[in-house]
């Protein structure tokens, strides 16, 4: 019984998800010139955001 009252796999999911997030935004960084968010794995979004005077990318 006490162990059920300790355990709670909705929080524990919560933790794990929290965590995740913090991993996935060491990727992304905002561009100087439009403020759009780059994800730096993605090659084509790097290169498209390199160009001085470009355009934001469209969001689909």
């Amino acid at each position: 019984m006490i162990e059920a009252i300790l355990f709670d796999p909705t929080k524990l999911n919560q933790r794990r998800s929290a965590a995740a997030s913090r991993k996935e935004l060491v990727h992304f960084e905002t561009c100087p010139m439009c403020s759009q968010a780059v994800d730096r794995r993605d090659i084509y979004a790097v290169m498209h955001h390199l160009p001085v005077g470009h355009e934001p990318m469209p969001v689909n």
